[in-house]
């Protein structure tokens, strides 16, 4: 039922100082970062991101132990399997609109779902050393692109099927 999702690396054409946006993030200073996020907006090269039809890819712009910083490229219907991230979580949606439910774990059970727009953002910090915090589905309405930031790789993060 689910593609396999695609990963590359981004390659930023001018100096923008991801290692400072990933500081700021992991210090839960959001709104300076959300700052720092609308300059980025302006620079990125859509052409030059992974976009795979019917799916979502990840453009991975930091991959270490600190932290993991990328940008996903969402066609219009892409969805994501039910799943959990490290304690650090931060998503900013820089065009296009995406639904996000809320799962609670036992059992699995939706608790809610909200969408997020153009220019806003959703994080959360949990429990260090976990892989299964905000279990959440993501699904893309419209063809979207958005920022994310964890505390670990989000691969890594723990996978829930009803």
């Amino acid at each position: 039922m689910f593609k396999e999702v695609q990963n590359t690396y981004y390659t930023h054409s001018t100096n923008f100082d991801f290692k400072m946006l990933c500081v700021l993030l992991h210090e839960e200073k959001y709104a300076l970062a959300v700052e720092k996020i609308k300059t980025l907006t302006l620079e990125i090269d859509l052409e030059a991101l992974l976009f795979d039809q019917y799916n979502y890819t990840r453009n991975i712009i930091i991959n270490n132990k600190s932290y993991w910083l990328g940008l996903l490229n969402w066609d219009k219907g892409a969805i994501t399997r039910i799943h959990g991230h490290p304690d650090r979580a931060f998503i900013y949606v820089i065009k296009g609109q995406l639904m996000c439910k809320d799962f609670d774990k036992n059992p699995l059970t939706k608790i809610s779902s909200s969408t997020l727009v153009n220019g806003t953002c959703r994080y959360s910090n949990s429990v260090k050393g976990k892989m299964d915090n905000d279990i959440h589905q993501i699904s893309a309405i419209e063809l979207s692109l958005s920022l994310h930031f964890y505390s670990d790789n989000p691969i890594k993060g723990e996978i829930f099927d009803f």
